[in-house]
């Protein structure tokens, strides 16, 4: 565990905080001043301190960070404050916590900074890149996958030499942008990685944004920004980029059973931010989806054009909130959406699939098949995943399958009406099957056509085609599509339609 040097000149605090993060497993050194911080500091060489500002004027905090900045190696430093205008001029410090502190959160964060510090104990490796001008650059990353499950890692990415965001070690390969880099020559590392760097001047790159880790998801590895997409859209004539997340989790809003009812997975997909652009291609406004999945206007902070979000609720809306100790900066995929849904970005970075059942499992969110637990699942290898495009009037929709050795139908919704789909557009949904079927166990598949919420006449469900039907292989990536129809359906409220499968 690294060494961690705490720093509060009210005696009460200092002993109460030692005592907590000692019996948290840390190895703490306690000091009441500026002059006896220094000392312990280059003493013992702590690589992790949390200081409070006023010790006790914000002079002396300002002066003991600048201190600890100067010493060889410098140690990550977390500032506790109930006065962090004070830190306005202050050296950039790695993470602020604003007073009264709870406990959990300052763990968590510790934890999350001591993970990263261990971690950078192992081989640096990297990329050089010479620029001639100030210029935005990727950094395309090729490193070693931690178990998501057991032991999921979070990487600093260094740009010389110091820590400028973090990667998720969910995927062998994944592409981060640096932001723009002044002229000169850039060493960009991180622990074993083989790394290429390329400059770019695509909008879609320039426009991405900054996300930082909503705080109280610090050191838990739950809720983590693993893919950015973008869309080009047209809203009246304007033309519009739209980025959207997908997020390794969903810790509030739609229950976990729900999700894979009415979504077709548990991972979070959200768009956070929108760019219009005016006919000469300058950018006219922004908006974000805010608290409440109410669009707002968004006037910053901002990087160069990079807007600088935080998820601020447990489903992931944003606001120009932060920053918190950790920053994610996934570089965004172009994706054309118009005849498949969000959830098919998932299929074309299958490693989200393997991060999404993984985290399930570690946070005990799985329970055995056909029982039932609240808002638990079972194991998503358990379920069909379909997709089909879907027009309600008046309706909304559920699938259903029957297999060979059954007499009965198994439907999407659980027979609860709120389960069921009454969005147009693409959709994916999932139906638990018991496990280790396959698709030769597979007979019919349908879609059931039931009432929308209050209303006052039978409508009609259009379903215009059927793109894919898979289950989730055993090592949580997903199968091949065995199923899709081109042929369009429109059946009646209270109606359904199946289709019968080959047993080849």
């Amino acid at each position: 565990m690294p060494k961690l040097l705490l720093v509060e000149d009210d005696p009460d605090q200092l002993e109460i905080r030692s005592l907590i993060l000692e019996q948290a497993g840390h190895e703490v050194f306690g000091a009441a001043s500026r002059a006896q911080a220094l000392a312990l500091a280059k003493e013992h060489a702590p690589s992790l301190v949390v200081m409070d500002l006023r010790l006790p004027r914000t002079a002396d905090g300002v002066a003991l960070i600048e201190a600890l900045r100067a010493l060889s190696p410098a140690p990550r430093i977390v500032v506790l404050s109930g006065w962090t205008a004070d830190l306005a001029t202050a050296p950039e410090v790695d993470a602020v916590l604003a007073k009264p502190v709870r406990t959990p959160e300052l763990i968590h964060l510790i934890a999350r900074l001591s993970a990263a510090l261990l971690f950078c104990w192992l081989p640096l490796a990297g990329a050089v890149i010479d620029l001639k001008e100030p210029a935005e650059v990727l950094a395309e990353i090729t490193a070693p996958v931690s178990d998501w499950q057991t032991q999921p890692k979070i990487a600093d990415l260094l740009v010389d030499g110091k820590a400028r965001l973090q990667v998720p070690l969910a995927a062998p390969r994944q592409t981060v942008f640096l932001g723009r880099l002044p002229a000169g020559r850039h060493e960009v590392t991180m622990p074993q990685a083989a790394i290429q760097l390329s400059t770019t001047t695509d909008p879609i790159h320039l426009h991405t944004p900054v996300l930082f880790e909503r705080k109280n998801a610090i050191g838990k590895f739950s809720d983590v920004p693993l893919l950015t997409y973008a869309e080009w859209l047209n809203e009246n004539g304007q033309k519009v980029l739209q980025y959207s997340v997908i997020f390794s989790n969903e810790d509030g809003g739609t229950s976990t059973r729900f999700l894979m009812a009415r979504w077709g997975r548990t991972t979070d997909i959200e768009f956070v931010y929108k760019v219009y652009f005016r006919a000469d291609g300058a950018k006219e406004k922004a908006i974000i989806q805010g608290r409440g999945h109410k669009d707002l206007t968004f006037t910053g902070p901002f990087e160069d054009s990079h807007p600088l979000l935080m998820p601020v609720t447990d489903n992931n809306m944003v606001a120009g909130e932060g920053p918190s100790a950790v920053r994610y900066q996934p570089a965004a995929t172009l994706v054309d959406l118009e005849s498949a849904s969000r959830e098919s970005v998932m299929d074309q970075a299958p490693f989200t699939w393997q991060a999404m059942t993984k985290e399930l499992i570690r946070e005990g969110k799985l329970r055995p098949f056909g029982v039932e637990r609240g808002e638990d699942i079972s194991d998503p290898r358990n379920y069909l995943y379909l997709e089909f495009a879907v027009k309600n009037r008046l309706s909304r929709v559920a699938a259903m399958v029957k297999l060979r050795n059954e007499a009965k139908w198994r439907m999407s919704h659980l027979g609860v009406p709120g389960g069921a789909i009454d969005r147009d557009g693409w959709v994916r949904t999932t139906i638990e099957l018991p496990p280790g079927t396959k698709t030769a166990d597979v007979a019919e598949i349908g879609i059931q056509c039931l009432a929308a919420e209050r209303a006052k006449q039978l409508g009609r469900c259009e379903i215009p085609a059927v793109s894919k039907a898979f289950f989730l292989r055993p090592d949580m990536l997903p199968g091949d599509s065995f199923f899709s129809s081109r042929a369009p359906v429109q059946i009646g409220v209270g109606e359904a339609w199946t289709w019968t499968l080959s047993s080849k």
